[in-house]
């Protein structure tokens, strides 16, 4: 049966500034609605997955994980890509954390979005602080989360991100939307359920 009302929605915005979370918070509450009716990619989870495999690639990646710095688009859209191919059923919620997080990975994303034939697609940019992000940041002990890293992927943030963001907001196809990620967990959560018209 398929699912009335498919949602397509992006979640982008700087590290730290709780995507992850919400993009839990939002599966579950779908997937409580309809079981396993949510197909979604995260990023960063299925880089650092892949990153610790065995393989040239992943000895070549792990120091730049490490750095902070951007990981070749090839290699971040080959693993998105295969999430679609492998997962795709035609009847899902799609949802994608942190992904296209650069301009070269726009193509590919558009193009994927028209073969699958997604509409009402919503990109929700959660806005946080340079110094909020550090502070956030700088608590979660992963191995990425040095002062350097954090540094450089803050300075990223402001750059390529924003060029994707004004693409986003350009396009009509898409609909961009602002949350404020410096509210509590369950203010963002309200925001984006008022956002998505579920509540």
């Amino acid at each position: 049966m398929r699912i009335v009302n498919q949602l397509t929605v992006m979640f982008l915005g700087p590290q730290g500034s709780g995507k992850g979370t919400q993009v839990k918070i939002l599966k579950d509450y779908l997937n409580d609605k309809d079981p396993g009716s949510v197909l979604y990619f995260t990023a960063g989870t299925n880089l650092r997955s892949f990153a610790v495999g065995e393989g040239y690639t992943q000895e070549k990646i792990r120091p730049l994980i490490s750095a902070g710095k951007l990981i070749p688009t090839f290699i971040s859209t080959q693993l998105f890509a295969s999430r679609l191919i492998g997962g795709m059923h035609g009847e899902e919620h799609i949802i994608l954390d942190g992904f296209p997080r650069t301009t070269d990975q726009l193509p590919d994303l558009d193009s994927a979005m028209k073969f699958y034939e997604r509409e009402n697609i919503t990109v929700l940019h959660i806005t946080l602080s340079d110094a909020e992000a550090k502070r956030r940041l700088a608590g979660r002990g992963r191995e990425d989360d040095t002062a350097e890293g954090i540094e450089e992927r803050l300075r990223w943030s402001h750059d390529e991100a924003e060029k994707v963001n004004e693409w986003f907001k350009s396009n009509p196809a898409y609909t961009f939307i602002t949350i404020n990620g410096e509210q509590s967990i369950e203010a963002v959560h309200a925001d984006i359920m008022s956002a998505l018209k579920l509540s």
